[in-house]
């Protein structure tokens, strides 16, 4: 059955099995104590280290290939060097508090079946070893893999992508196959960014893009429709793919996939086209990678991970506003159009210009319009940066008293002029009660708080100015380019944000692509455009939201803590688990909270967690998979 009925049962006996947890905790805590201890490396310093609990005590293993070793020789390499790379692998899965322990591809019928392996950078492999590998993942084994894994022969004879086609179902792409990417000084450089909704962001929540270094060409694949991709390629601003050098044609979104995960019988898998060296040569972003690591290797040791929805109830967010300045009765024709679709719309309005008394009739027809949200673009719309506090206090809180008195309620959203920011600006915007602020360009797809407690939306959509040079005032080229940012940026769970002004998009007959956009929009009903305040809301409410998966035998238990002061309604949250398991029956422990399970999708869902409070859901899965 697709959606089981969870039933409330009371709570048990809380403290005999606190009181095993506790010891069971401490003794877990012991060890890995003693065994830091005893590892002869140095620790990492408080400053630059990224360190979690290790989610299993189990050996990692790491597969030598003598085969690879002989390609990389015939390739003007050693079989040191081949070697080197492997131990170094191994020396950052150390560092995150794992062991390691080197095995032969002679030898790997002799894993344990739940043994986690790694095979990296593996280009050479007989047709014994490939059987070994598909044969430990189908009877339980969990594997991470990469870049060329199985690319030729024992004889380095090319295969191409047969043997990760037959793990994992991804092809090598026709179109493109291998692809050179450079930064502007000729050096080779890609950034990926992990979706936020994947077990292998569990530690990078904020979607931040990751500078990959590179010294080889990536192969692109095609993503089955069994398959999404976990970490995707992508352009500084996140929100379309990138240009690979030795390709006159852009990469497409469905060529822009960089990391999968999957399963294959009983076991499951990781693939990744990058090499193994681009974990550890970006050393500005080493902590960023190490929570990549860490990510993967506790997928691959939980049968089950569980993330909350980014938006709670949303997998993804759209956010549309408009630098409401010159031009600026063209503001009415962006609220119409608002509420001809029904989308909620922000506008970041120059104070001043508000107040003039040509404008005041208008402003207060638009106030009346449910779909659109008063916001602060300053005072005078002039440089705010580097200016006196009391020019600050005026463009900051005077701007706020001014449109509030507009506002159906008191404005939460500040837009700053240039978008420059500083801390002084920082201070009078927090105290004068502002919420939110639409930044600039960041390398991250989900909102971040800054000091002291401001959320800072990224902005990811092409500036419509940019839109109308660069594709030479071409209407259904500009929307055709703001449908693929769209899907790009939701489709790795962020949150889309399209800034128009009066006097460009609003403007004139420009208003019409935001018709055509609006309209695609209206057709898609996927996508949830989301206003200021609500998304501050949603951002903050999921801040002070945590989930834990506890497993006995086939028994779960899941505990979603609210650590609000208020409820959470309408929560989502994400089970990666083998699709051939089924919840089949479950209980809750609140009679009051309604929880629906879809299989087929593989989530969970609770109409309601009250405020500072756990929620403890407990199911039982039904395994049919075949070995």
């Amino acid at each position: 059955m697709n959606t089981p009925q969870m039933t409330y049962i009371k709570p048990r006996d809380k403290y005999g099995a606190s009181l095993i947890f506790s010891i069971l905790g401490l003794f877990a805590l012991m060890m890995f104590i003693l065994f830091k201890l005893q590892n002869s490396e140095p620790a990492p310093s408080q400053h630059n280290s990224f360190i979690v609990p290790p989610v299993t005590h189990k050996p990692i293993y790491l597969m030598t290939s003598k085969p690879s070793a002989l390609l990389y020789a015939k390739s003007g390499h050693s079989l040191e060097e081949y070697t080197a790379k492997i131990k170094q692998f191994a020396k950052l899965i150390h560092s995150l508090g794992y062991t390691t322990q080197l095995i032969p591809s002679s030898k790997l019928s002799s894993l344990p079946k739940d043994a986690i392996l790694f095979i990296v950078d593996a280009p050479a492999m007989t047709q014994n070893t490939k059987n070994a590998i598909k044969s430990f993942v189908q009877n339980g084994g969990n594997l991470f893999f990469n870049f060329t894994a199985g690319y030729s022969d024992e004889h380095g004879n090319y295969l191409g992508s047969t043997f990760v086609h037959a793990l994992t179902g991804l092809s090598l792409n026709k179109r493109l196959g291998f692809v050179t990417f450079k930064d502007e000084k000729n050096n080779g450089s890609l950034f990926v960014t992990p979706k936020l909704l994947s077990p292998l962001s569990v530690y990078l929540p904020e979607g931040k893009n990751l500078f990959v270094v590179l010294y080889d060409k990536v192969p692109l694949y095609d993503t089955p429709s069994s398959l999404q991709p976990d970490m995707m390629a992508t352009s500084y601003s996140q929100a379309t793919p990138p240009v690979g050098t030795n390709a006159a044609k852009s990469i497409r979104q469905q060529e822009a996939g960089m990391a999968w995960h999957g399963y294959y019988g009983k076991g499951k898998w990781i693939y990744t086209a990058i090499p193994s060296y681009s974990f550890t040569d970006n050393q500005e972003q080493k902590n960023d990678f190490k929570k990549l690591l860490s990510g993967i290797i506790a997928y691959l040791a939980k049968p089950i991970t569980a993330k909350i929805y980014p938006f709670i109830d949303n997998k993804g967010a759209i956010f549309i506003s408009e630098d409401t300045e010159y031009k600026f009765t063209n503001f009415e024709r962006f609220a119409n159009l608002a509420q001809e679709y029904q989308f909620p719309v922000t506008a970041f309005i120059v104070a001043n210009l508000a107040q003039k008394p040509e404008h005041k009739e208008m402003m207060q027809r638009i106030a009346q319009n449910p779909y659109v949200e008063f916001a602060s673009h300053s005072t005078s719309h002039k440089q705010i940066v580097g200016k006196s506090e009391a020019y600050i206090i005026k463009e900051t809180a005077g701007s706020k008293k001014i449109l509030d008195r507009f506002a159906s309620s008191p404005i939460l959203g500040f837009r700053p002029p240039r978008e420059e920011l500083n801390d002084l600006m920082r201070k009078h915007l927090a105290q004068s009660g502002f919420a939110y602020i639409l930044g600039a360009t960041e390398q991250r797809l989900y909102p971040r708080f800054d000091k002291p407690n401001l959320l800072i939306i990224p902005r990811h959509g092409t500036d419509d100015f940019s839109y109308l040079v660069n594709l030479d005032w071409d209407q259904d080229q500009i929307v055709r380019q703001m449908i693929n940012e769209t899907n790009f940026v939701t489709s790795l769970n962020g949150i889309y944000t399209l800034s128009i002004h009066t006097h460009l998009f609003a403007y004139s007959t420009n208003i019409n692509i935001m018709k055509k956009y609006f309209h695609y929009l209206s057709q898609h009903p996927e996508f949830k455009v989301i206003g200021g305040k609500e998304l501050y809301q949603k951002v903050l409410l999921a801040k002070h939201l945590n989930e834990q998966l506890e497993q006995k035998g086939n028994r779960y238990i899941m505990s979603i803590t609210n650590n609000n002061n208020v409820a959470v309604n309408n929560l989502y949250i994400q089970l990666f688990k083998n699709p051939k398991t089924k919840i089949i029956k479950g209980s809750v422990n609140n009679k009051n909270i309604t929880v629906k399970v879809n299989n087929n999708q593989n989530t969970l869902f609770l109409n309601y967690v009250p405020a500072n409070t756990t929620v403890k859901i407990y199911f039982t899965l039904a395994n049919n998979i075949k070995g």
